[in-house]
Protein backbone atom coordinates (compact mmCIF):
# COMPACT_ATOMS: atom_id res chain seq x y z
CA UNK A 1 0.00 0.00 0.00
CA UNK A 2 1.57 3.15 -0.31
CA UNK A 3 1.79 5.09 2.41
CA UNK A 4 0.97 8.72 0.70
CA UNK A 5 -2.27 7.86 -0.82
CA UNK A 6 -5.19 8.20 1.56
CA UNK A 7 -7.31 5.82 2.67
CA UNK A 8 -11.41 6.16 1.89
CA UNK A 9 -13.50 6.20 4.55
CA UNK A 10 -15.79 3.19 4.09
CA UNK A 11 -18.14 3.73 6.79
CA UNK A 12 -21.50 5.12 6.50
CA UNK A 13 -22.00 8.99 5.57
CA UNK A 14 -23.92 10.29 8.92
CA UNK A 15 -25.48 13.60 8.00
CA UNK A 16 -25.45 16.57 10.75
CA UNK A 17 -27.94 16.59 13.86
CA UNK A 18 -29.38 20.10 11.81
CA UNK A 19 -29.27 20.51 7.77
CA UNK A 20 -29.56 24.07 6.96
CA UNK A 21 -32.33 24.70 4.09
CA UNK A 22 -32.60 28.19 3.19
CA UNK A 23 -33.11 30.33 5.86
CA UNK A 24 -33.86 27.79 8.55
CA UNK A 25 -32.82 24.40 10.05
CA UNK A 26 -34.92 21.09 10.35
CA UNK A 27 -34.10 17.55 11.64
CA UNK A 28 -32.51 15.19 9.23
CA UNK A 29 -35.26 12.53 10.13
CA UNK A 30 -37.96 14.98 9.31
CA UNK A 31 -36.73 16.17 5.84
CA UNK A 32 -38.38 13.95 2.83
CA UNK A 33 -36.62 13.86 -0.45
CA UNK A 34 -39.46 14.15 -3.12
CA UNK A 35 -39.17 11.91 -5.66
CA UNK A 36 -37.68 13.61 -9.36
CA UNK A 37 -40.14 14.35 -11.56
CA UNK A 38 -39.05 13.21 -15.40
CA UNK A 39 -39.96 16.53 -18.01
CA UNK A 40 -40.22 15.39 -21.16
CA UNK A 41 -37.34 16.92 -23.72
CA UNK A 42 -39.47 19.75 -24.71
CA UNK A 43 -40.11 20.68 -21.58
CA UNK A 44 -36.43 21.24 -20.17
CA UNK A 45 -35.50 22.74 -23.96
CA UNK A 46 -38.05 25.31 -23.02
CA UNK A 47 -36.95 25.61 -19.03
CA UNK A 48 -33.60 26.39 -20.24
CA UNK A 49 -34.63 28.78 -23.17
CA UNK A 50 -36.49 30.99 -20.25
CA UNK A 51 -33.61 30.45 -17.96
CA UNK A 52 -31.28 32.05 -20.60
CA UNK A 53 -33.92 34.49 -21.61
CA UNK A 54 -34.05 35.93 -17.20
CA UNK A 55 -30.30 35.93 -17.73
CA UNK A 56 -29.74 37.96 -20.84
CA UNK A 57 -32.51 40.29 -19.44
CA UNK A 58 -30.95 41.19 -16.42
CA UNK A 59 -27.41 41.54 -17.11
CA UNK A 60 -25.76 44.76 -17.67
CA UNK A 61 -25.17 45.91 -21.17
CA UNK A 62 -22.07 44.42 -22.77
CA UNK A 63 -20.14 47.31 -24.39
CA UNK A 64 -20.91 50.83 -24.32
CA UNK A 65 -19.66 51.79 -27.79
CA UNK A 66 -18.17 55.45 -27.16
CA UNK A 67 -16.83 56.43 -30.49
CA UNK A 68 -20.42 56.30 -32.21
CA UNK A 69 -23.22 56.62 -29.00
CA UNK A 70 -22.29 55.79 -25.50
CA UNK A 71 -25.95 55.06 -24.59
CA UNK A 72 -26.07 52.02 -26.87
CA UNK A 73 -25.90 48.81 -26.06
CA UNK A 74 -27.29 45.07 -27.07
CA UNK A 75 -28.48 43.43 -24.07
CA UNK A 76 -31.71 42.14 -22.97
CA UNK A 77 -34.56 40.69 -25.22
CA UNK A 78 -33.10 42.69 -28.07
CA UNK A 79 -29.82 40.61 -27.74
CA UNK A 80 -31.76 37.48 -27.74
CA UNK A 81 -33.77 38.44 -30.79
CA UNK A 82 -30.27 38.82 -32.52
CA UNK A 83 -28.58 35.80 -31.48
CA UNK A 84 -32.32 33.51 -32.68
CA UNK A 85 -31.75 35.32 -36.28
CA UNK A 86 -28.68 34.27 -36.59
CA UNK A 87 -28.27 30.81 -35.88
CA UNK A 88 -31.87 29.85 -37.05
CA UNK A 89 -31.65 31.96 -40.60
CA UNK A 90 -28.44 33.65 -41.11
CA UNK A 91 -26.19 30.62 -40.66
CA UNK A 92 -28.12 28.28 -42.73
CA UNK A 93 -28.06 30.50 -45.34
CA UNK A 94 -24.02 31.33 -44.86
CA UNK A 95 -23.46 27.54 -45.36
CA UNK A 96 -25.60 27.14 -48.08
CA UNK A 97 -23.68 30.35 -49.80
CA UNK A 98 -19.95 28.72 -48.69
CA UNK A 99 -21.34 25.14 -50.41
CA UNK A 100 -23.27 26.88 -53.63
CA UNK A 101 -19.85 28.77 -54.44
CA UNK A 102 -17.18 25.61 -53.70
CA UNK A 103 -20.13 23.85 -56.28
CA UNK A 104 -19.40 26.62 -58.96
CA UNK A 105 -15.90 26.57 -58.26
CA UNK A 106 -15.82 23.22 -58.83
CA UNK A 107 -17.39 23.45 -62.55
CA UNK A 108 -15.77 26.33 -63.20
CA UNK A 109 -16.08 27.56 -66.56
CA UNK A 110 -13.26 27.83 -68.74
CA UNK A 111 -11.29 31.11 -69.02
CA UNK A 112 -8.99 31.35 -72.05
CA UNK A 113 -9.85 28.96 -74.95
CA UNK A 114 -9.72 25.27 -73.98
CA UNK A 115 -8.33 25.88 -70.50
CA UNK A 116 -9.48 24.52 -67.67
CA UNK A 117 -10.15 27.51 -65.00
CA UNK A 118 -7.75 25.81 -62.25
CA UNK A 119 -4.65 25.86 -64.96
CA UNK A 120 -5.03 29.13 -66.43
CA UNK A 121 -2.27 31.87 -66.32
CA UNK A 122 -4.70 34.47 -63.84
CA UNK A 123 -5.85 31.97 -61.20
CA UNK A 124 -1.88 31.01 -61.00
CA UNK A 125 -0.82 34.63 -61.13
CA UNK A 126 -3.86 35.34 -58.11
CA UNK A 127 -2.11 32.16 -56.28
CA UNK A 128 1.08 33.97 -56.73
CA UNK A 129 0.51 37.52 -55.17
CA UNK A 130 -1.58 35.65 -52.73
CA UNK A 131 1.73 33.36 -52.07
CA UNK A 132 3.38 36.44 -51.57
CA UNK A 133 1.67 38.12 -48.93
CA UNK A 134 1.28 35.27 -46.66
CA UNK A 135 5.79 34.82 -47.10
CA UNK A 136 5.16 38.40 -46.10
CA UNK A 137 3.25 38.18 -43.03
CA UNK A 138 5.23 34.41 -41.78
CA UNK A 139 8.58 36.04 -41.70
CA UNK A 140 7.52 39.19 -40.41
CA UNK A 141 8.99 41.38 -43.27
CA UNK A 142 7.02 44.16 -43.09
CA UNK A 143 4.49 43.81 -40.41
CA UNK A 144 4.61 47.67 -39.36
CA UNK A 145 3.56 49.35 -43.25
CA UNK A 146 1.42 46.16 -43.25
CA UNK A 147 -0.86 46.54 -40.39
CA UNK A 148 -0.95 50.42 -40.59
CA UNK A 149 -2.21 50.12 -44.31
CA UNK A 150 -5.05 48.15 -42.79
CA UNK A 151 -5.54 50.63 -40.12
CA UNK A 152 -5.87 53.20 -42.96
CA UNK A 153 -8.33 51.75 -45.21
CA UNK A 154 -10.12 50.20 -42.17
CA UNK A 155 -10.48 53.65 -41.16
CA UNK A 156 -11.30 55.14 -44.96
CA UNK A 157 -14.02 52.65 -45.35
CA UNK A 158 -15.47 53.66 -42.42
CA UNK A 159 -15.77 57.30 -43.24
CA UNK A 160 -17.21 55.93 -46.77
CA UNK A 161 -19.57 54.29 -45.92
CA UNK A 162 -20.77 57.51 -43.13
CA UNK A 163 -20.67 59.78 -46.38
CA UNK A 164 -22.48 57.43 -48.47
CA UNK A 165 -25.26 57.26 -45.75
CA UNK A 166 -25.51 61.57 -45.65
CA UNK A 167 -22.84 61.72 -42.38
CA UNK A 168 -20.31 64.06 -41.64
CA UNK A 169 -16.82 62.87 -41.05
CA UNK A 170 -15.71 65.17 -38.47
CA UNK A 171 -12.23 63.27 -37.90
CA UNK A 172 -10.13 60.71 -38.46
CA UNK A 173 -7.29 59.31 -37.13
CA UNK A 174 -5.10 56.20 -38.45
CA UNK A 175 -1.79 54.92 -35.78
CA UNK A 176 -0.13 51.83 -36.41
CA UNK A 177 -1.81 50.89 -32.67
CA UNK A 178 -5.46 52.00 -33.91
CA UNK A 179 -7.68 54.32 -35.42
CA UNK A 180 -10.89 56.20 -34.91
CA UNK A 181 -13.29 57.83 -36.70
CA UNK A 182 -15.64 60.85 -35.44
CA UNK A 183 -19.36 60.54 -37.67
CA UNK A 184 -22.51 61.26 -36.70
CA UNK A 185 -23.94 58.27 -38.45
CA UNK A 186 -24.34 54.88 -37.05
CA UNK A 187 -25.94 52.23 -38.69
CA UNK A 188 -24.83 48.22 -39.50
CA UNK A 189 -23.57 49.09 -42.54
CA UNK A 190 -21.11 51.65 -41.28
CA UNK A 191 -20.04 49.51 -38.43
CA UNK A 192 -19.44 46.24 -40.75
CA UNK A 193 -18.22 48.45 -44.52
CA UNK A 194 -14.64 47.07 -43.47
CA UNK A 195 -15.16 43.79 -42.86
CA UNK A 196 -16.76 43.02 -46.50
CA UNK A 197 -15.40 45.99 -48.79
CA UNK A 198 -11.86 44.87 -49.84
CA UNK A 199 -10.82 48.71 -50.39
CA UNK A 200 -7.38 48.39 -51.31
CA UNK A 201 -8.27 45.43 -53.95
CA UNK A 202 -10.72 47.58 -55.41
CA UNK A 203 -8.45 51.19 -55.67
CA UNK A 204 -5.79 48.51 -57.35
CA UNK A 205 -8.58 46.80 -59.86
CA UNK A 206 -9.82 50.86 -60.46
CA UNK A 207 -6.66 51.86 -61.21
CA UNK A 208 -5.82 49.04 -63.74
CA UNK A 209 -9.03 49.85 -65.68
CA UNK A 210 -8.15 53.30 -65.70
CA UNK A 211 -4.95 52.90 -67.09
CA UNK A 212 -6.15 50.37 -70.00
CA UNK A 213 -8.00 53.21 -71.35
CA UNK A 214 -3.62 54.90 -71.64
CA UNK A 215 -1.94 51.61 -72.29
CA UNK A 216 -3.29 48.07 -73.82
CA UNK A 217 -4.28 46.14 -70.70
CA UNK A 218 -2.66 42.92 -72.36
CA UNK A 219 1.00 44.27 -71.90
CA UNK A 220 0.60 44.04 -67.88
CA UNK A 221 -2.02 41.44 -67.16
CA UNK A 222 0.27 39.03 -64.93
CA UNK A 223 0.70 42.35 -62.42
CA UNK A 224 -2.87 42.85 -62.63
CA UNK A 225 -3.83 38.98 -61.30
CA UNK A 226 -1.23 38.98 -59.17
CA UNK A 227 -1.58 42.02 -57.45
CA UNK A 228 -5.62 40.68 -57.17
CA UNK A 229 -4.09 37.78 -55.15
CA UNK A 230 -2.28 40.17 -53.26
CA UNK A 231 -4.73 42.58 -51.89
CA UNK A 232 -7.91 39.91 -51.46
CA UNK A 233 -5.35 37.81 -49.02
CA UNK A 234 -4.62 40.84 -47.27
CA UNK A 235 -8.66 41.39 -46.71
CA UNK A 236 -9.32 38.14 -45.58
CA UNK A 237 -6.43 37.77 -43.50
CA UNK A 238 -6.96 40.99 -41.78
CA UNK A 239 -10.46 40.27 -41.45
CA UNK A 240 -10.08 37.24 -39.74
CA UNK A 241 -7.35 38.57 -37.53
CA UNK A 242 -9.30 41.41 -36.24
CA UNK A 243 -12.55 39.87 -35.68
CA UNK A 244 -11.84 37.70 -32.32
CA UNK A 245 -10.09 40.92 -30.55
CA UNK A 246 -13.42 41.88 -29.55
CA UNK A 247 -14.17 44.89 -32.16
CA UNK A 248 -16.45 47.83 -31.46
CA UNK A 249 -18.03 47.78 -34.72
CA UNK A 250 -19.16 43.99 -33.86
CA UNK A 251 -19.84 44.18 -30.16
CA UNK A 252 -22.21 46.89 -30.89
CA UNK A 253 -24.30 45.11 -33.02
CA UNK A 254 -23.30 41.19 -31.66
CA UNK A 255 -20.94 39.28 -32.42
CA UNK A 256 -22.48 36.59 -33.86
CA UNK A 257 -24.66 38.18 -36.24
CA UNK A 258 -21.83 40.16 -37.80
CA UNK A 259 -19.84 37.78 -38.10
CA UNK A 260 -22.27 35.74 -39.85
CA UNK A 261 -23.10 38.70 -41.82
CA UNK A 262 -19.72 39.74 -43.11
CA UNK A 263 -19.10 36.15 -43.57
CA UNK A 264 -22.56 36.65 -46.45
CA UNK A 265 -21.35 40.09 -47.88
CA UNK A 266 -17.82 38.46 -48.43
CA UNK A 267 -19.20 35.51 -50.54
CA UNK A 268 -21.61 38.24 -52.29
CA UNK A 269 -18.42 40.14 -52.96
CA UNK A 270 -16.43 37.28 -54.06
CA UNK A 271 -19.11 36.17 -56.48
CA UNK A 272 -19.33 39.54 -58.29
CA UNK A 273 -15.66 39.82 -59.04
CA UNK A 274 -15.27 36.36 -60.30
CA UNK A 275 -19.37 36.97 -62.57
CA UNK A 276 -16.57 40.10 -63.50
CA UNK A 277 -13.81 37.60 -64.71
CA UNK A 278 -16.36 35.27 -66.08
CA UNK A 279 -15.47 32.44 -63.81
CA UNK A 280 -18.72 32.03 -62.46
CA UNK A 281 -22.40 32.45 -63.78
CA UNK A 282 -24.95 33.46 -61.82
CA UNK A 283 -27.56 31.58 -62.71
CA UNK A 284 -25.64 28.35 -62.52
CA UNK A 285 -25.30 29.39 -58.99
CA UNK A 286 -28.44 30.41 -58.19
CA UNK A 287 -29.08 27.12 -59.36
CA UNK A 288 -26.31 25.15 -56.86
CA UNK A 289 -27.94 27.44 -54.09
CA UNK A 290 -31.16 26.17 -54.65
CA UNK A 291 -29.85 22.26 -54.60
CA UNK A 292 -27.32 22.94 -51.43
CA UNK A 293 -30.75 24.90 -49.79
CA UNK A 294 -32.59 20.74 -50.49
CA UNK A 295 -29.91 18.78 -49.37
CA UNK A 296 -29.33 20.86 -46.48
CA UNK A 297 -33.32 21.06 -45.53
CA UNK A 298 -33.41 17.25 -46.11
CA UNK A 299 -30.38 16.62 -43.68
CA UNK A 300 -31.85 18.47 -40.73
CA UNK A 301 -35.63 16.86 -41.27
CA UNK A 302 -33.76 13.33 -41.08
CA UNK A 303 -32.04 14.59 -37.69
CA UNK A 304 -35.08 15.88 -36.22
CA UNK A 305 -36.93 12.73 -36.82
CA UNK A 306 -33.95 10.54 -35.88
CA UNK A 307 -34.31 13.21 -32.15
CA UNK A 308 -37.83 12.63 -32.20
CA UNK A 309 -37.31 8.73 -32.38
CA UNK A 310 -34.88 8.37 -29.95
Amino acid sequence: MNPSRPQRNRSTHRPPANVEFGDWRVPPSQHVREPKRRQSKAARVIRRLKVQAAYWESVEPVYQVAPYNESYAIHGWKRVIRLCIAWSLMLPISVVMVFALMLQLYHAAPVVGDVNFWQSLPVWYALLGALVFAVLKYFHLVDAILVFIYVLGHELTHAIAALMCFGKVEALSVDIDGGYVDTDKDNLFVSLAPYFVPLWMLLWLGVFFISNLVVPFETYLQWFYAGFGFWWAFHVYWTLWVIPREQPDLLENGVVISFLIITITNIIALLLILRCFGVISLRGYWQDLQYCAQELYSTYHDLILWVIQR
